[in-house]
């Protein structure tokens, strides 16, 4: 786990790095990235990763990269559901199956759509629908 939180924190400095060198790209794939090690590592309070989650999809407005967007959109509602299942924490922007299955975006997105539906339903319990998504994320 101390390899994952180290790298959490350096991907955040890649983020601002990128940021600051005008390489918007790069500074949200190091985001992405940042926010899964910070996640399967609990390298830092839900609620803070939240936050800085929040932080990231205003930027996103300001740069408007849609493809970062839902993948962060993706990781924001899985810790907000690991938070409170999404009750109190959760908003109304979500990444959709219709999305994550856009062609002209690859499989990526759609691998990840599914990675955090069997992680959010196998969180409450659902297990049907976490084996569900598991086959999906399969065939």
């Amino acid at each position: 786990l101390d390899c994952y939180q180290s790298g959490a924190n350096q991907l955040r400095k890649g983020f601002a790095s990128g940021l600051s060198s005008g390489n918007a790209s790069t500074a949200f794939y190091c985001a992405g990235h940042g926010i899964h090690f910070s996640t399967i590592s609990a390298e830092q309070a839900l609620p803070s990763l939240l936050k800085e989650i929040d932080y990231y999809l205003h930027l996103l407005k300001i740069y408007k990269s849609e493809l970062a967007k839902k993948f962060i959109l993706c990781y924001r509602e899985t810790v907000s559901t690991l938070i409170d299942r999404g009750q109190a924490t959760g908003i109304e922007a979500k990444l959709n199956f219709a999305d994550a299955s856009d062609p002209s975006l690859g499989n990526k997105l759609l691998e990840v759509f599914y990675f955090h539906q069997v992680f959010r339903n196998y969180w409450l319990g659902y297990t049907e629908r976490c084996h569900h998504y598991g086959k999906e994320s399969l065939t």
